[in-house]
């Protein structure tokens, strides 16, 4: 490291005029950043999940291309509202990438005309009489193919379904497609209340809220930050030179992850205030060093070589543990999981290079002797006194301390057993939200708005055309409606049935069954296919060898939909012997990344904790001194996994990370402790002397750092997202289980078991 530094000092116009020339190189790419979400961006493009989904999008189109608008007036029929719903369906109909609108005005029925199917509108012109109005309300509310999509069972809530071109169906088009809705229902805002969902809207309105929040946390935490370091050094260079630093690595970071093809979403979108914890805590470490080395009378360019020396790699072995813990998410095969992990891991690592080129040269170049104003405030003291508190307590109770913290880490762990790993299409908004709102209201006053899609295979041309195929499929629709969770099913065996009802003598009777034979069904769907019938295509695909169901259930969580869909195999298997059947749609790819999760979580922090190991191994080669170095690592894990438990808090792909963060920060903390520790324990030799100073002067640095986190992932807890404000909370709780176990576990850990340190050479000196 000496010779580093002396070459950055050799040369520091150079540095600075690279450093701000990759400055410049970096904003464009930053602010082209997008944002997005897209559950098929879960998995990777070879996962079975997402092929049985393609599957779906190639014979019968997308599930989630349809913005969702219910219209609430009581009543809808009435000549008045029945006019202006018209009038919208027009005016929707000339909205740029909407390839269709289906409303009640323009919804078919369809008609027996002398032994002749014929589609025609319901209605062909808007009723006048109070005796029309009532016959139209009776005929489309009980039509199967309406009822719960395009209107209520009482006749108060209507629905417009407006089909976005799937080649258009990307977030600016969708932007532009929502505006344009908002303006023309601006009108009539007075006379009707509006609800808007919808997979494509509500994806769109989710990025657009996210948008928002990254800017206020960059925005809220830098601030907070700015204020703390005030506080704690009042110098105007001590709170410029980290945030340089941080600024600098966040935009790099963002620059990284545009140019790689990467974009932010709920996970990636706390590396902002990841980074900026973790940039300003590098450099607070490496500015008290040279403060120190000024204040004990070394020039400035032998504090900076000191500082260097001592703390460059040091924070080096910071960095890179913080990163590998981050980096062990590339392990998971959840793609967000996965992508989280490496741009932090690369962001961290940034952090460090940032640090290590723009520091030395910024101390060079200040006419100041010290950075850092310590003194000027009672804090610093006060932290000394409890410091120094702390020590004596660590030398005299140490088992004590050891038996204490065991029974309460195991005690907040207990509260694991309430864990649940559970995860909904939409769950990161609060219930309160306007977004989860209209949610629930198509839900009850509609149809749910999340699919589980059947595709039956039968294997041979014209399959699907069996009486028995048919007569299996309308029990399988008896049996899904047993689940309270499932509200409606729709399949081909419905239009057969009512093509049935119209061309048998039973065309009143709106319970009558399939046609009795493999022909008469064929000839139906002939008689539709002639007749274009628009929900066919939707229904079966080109040549009648597969079949479509659709179920319609609630958001009820990954937990119980896999109970549902395990049950439901069992029923599939014994049902459908002889055919393919595929189980797909919006709702599996969210509920199947339950299991992904799991097994990732737990695979990356394995992963970790034994790289972390053998950094250890290399770093002390004592046994003993692995296994203190990580239990103060595996303390805040533990802490986490119990509190979550108590506050109910699920893993799901938004929460999981946080055991990540956890295992970052710990490491980081203590990382910089144990290499203090051996420094100080080369230069004298005594375990105590040793403890006693480390805990100290790097204790004090650790609670700055620990504050300074707290303040960085405290803004997370404002979010409108329910899990990122729950991780803000729970990162919070980890920054304070580190630090309780870096200033008390670990220096009483090396009390009980006293290893013997035998050092050979320079402790991390370049």
């Amino acid at each position: 490291m000496k010779k580093f530094g002396d070459i950055i000092l050799a040369a520091p116009g150079s540095v600075i005029t690279g450093l701000v020339l990759l400055i410049f190189l970096s904003i464009y790419p930053a602010s082209q950043i997008r944002t997005d979400f897209n559950l098929e961006g879960f998995y990777p493009e070879e996962d079975p999940v997402i092929e049985d989904y393609q599957l779906l999008e190639e014979e019968f189109g997308r599930d989630d291309n349809t913005i969702l608008i219910a219209l609430e007036s009581d009543p809808i029929f009435s000549t008045e509202v029945l006019q202006d719903i018209d009038s919208l369906t027009h005016s929707f109909e000339q909205i740029m990438f909407i390839e269709s609108v289906r409303s009640i005005t323009n919804a078919q029925q369809i008609q027996n005309l002398n032994d002749r199917l014929t589609f025609t509108n319901y209605i062909e012109e808007v009723p006048k009489t109070s005796g029309e109005l009532e016959q139209l309300k009776s005929q489309l509310t009980d039509d199967p193919f309406l009822e719960g999509v395009l209107i209520n069972k009482a006749g108060t809530t209507a629905a417009f379904m407006l089909q976005i071109n799937e080649e258009r169906n990307t977030y600016p088009n969708r932007n532009k497609i929502i505006e344009e809705i908002d303006s023309i229902i601006q009108e009539y805002r007075g006379q009707y209340e509006f609800h808007k969902s919808g997979i494509p809207f509500f994806r769109n309105q989710y990025v657009n809220l996210l948008n928002g929040e990254i800017i206020i946390y960059i925005g809220f935490s830098s601030l907070l930050i700015i204020l703390l370091l005030w506080y704690l050094y009042r110098s105007v260079w001590g709170v410029l030179f980290p945030m340089i630093i941080v600024w600098t690595t966040l935009l790099f970071t963002v620059a990284i992850i545009h140019l790689s093809g990467g974009y932010l979403e709920i996970m990636s979108s706390t590396i902002a205030p990841i980074l900026l914890c973790v940039g300003v805590a590098d450099s607070i470490h490496m500015i008290s060093k040279y403060d120190d080395a000024r204040e004990n009378g070394k020039p400035k360019r032998g504090a900076i070589i000191e500082m260097l020396t001592t703390l460059g790699s040091a924070t080096f072995l910071t960095s890179v543990t913080t990163a590998i813990g981050f980096a062990s998410l590339l392990s998971s095969s959840v793609m967000p999981m996965a992508k989280f992990g490496a741009y932090t891991a690369i962001g961290v690592l940034l952090a460090y290079i940032v640090t290590i080129f723009f520091l030395p040269v910024a101390l060079s170049k200040s006419k100041k002797g010290r950075v850092f104003n310590e003194k000027s405030g009672s804090f610093y003291p006060l932290i000394s006194r409890v410091l120094n508190k702390i020590t004596a307590i660590n030398r005299l109770h140490y088992r004590k301390i050891l038996v204490l913290g065991f029974i309460g880490t195991l005690a907040i762990f207990t509260g694991v057993r309430h864990v649940d790993v559970n995860g909904k299409v939409f769950d990161d908004l609060g219930e309160d939200t306007e977004l989860m709102q209209d949610s629930e209201f198509f839900s009850e006053q509609l149809t749910p708005q999340f699919p589980l899609e059947f595709i039956i295979e039968t294997q041979t041309e014209d399959g699907a055309l069996s009486h028995d195929l048919l007569k299996r499929v309308e029990n399988l629709e008896e049996y899904l409606l047993q689940y309270d969770e499932i509200e409606r099913v729709s399949g081909l065996h419905m239009l057969i049935e009512e093509v049935h009802r119209l061309l048998s003598d039973s065309e009143n009777d709106r319970s009558s069954a399939l046609p009795p034979d493999d022909a008469t069904v064929a000839q139906y769907a002939l008689l539709l296919e002639i007749n274009d019938a628009p929900m066919l295509e939707r229904l079966v695909n080109f040549n009648y060898s597969k079949l479509r169901v659709t179920a319609f259930t609630e958001d009820v969580g990954s937990k119980r939909i896999n109970e549902m869909r395990d049950s439901i195999s069992v029923y599939l298997s014994e049902n459908f012997p002889n055919e393919e059947i595929t189980l797909t749609g919006t709702t599996i790819l969210s509920a199947d990344l339950t299991n992904k999760i799991v097994y990732s979580l737990a695979w990356s922090i394995l992963i970790a904790v034994f790289a972390i190991s053998i950094i250890m191994t290399l770093l002390f080669r004592n046994l003993y001194m692995v296994i203190i170095s990580l239990v103060p690592n595996i303390i805040p894990l533990l802490a986490i996994a119990g509190i979550m438990g108590f506050f109910n808090v699920d893993i799901k792909p938004s929460t999981a990370v946080i055991f990540t963060i956890a295992l970052g920060i710990a490491v980081d903390d203590s990382i910089h402790y144990l290499a203090r520790f051996r420094i100080e324990h080369m230069r004298s030799g005594s375990l105590f002397a040793s403890l006693t100073t480390t805990t100290v002067q790097t204790g004090r640095a650790i609670i700055v750092t620990s504050l300074i986190l707290i303040a960085g992932f405290g803004t997370l807890i404002t979010s409108a997202f329910t899990s990122t404000a729950m991780m803000g909370i729970l990162v919070c709780s980890t920054i304070a289980a580190a630090l309780i176990a870096d200033l008390f576990i670990l220096p009483s850990l090396f009390y009980l078991i006293k290893p013997e340190l035998r050092f050979k050479g320079e402790i991390l000196r370049g």
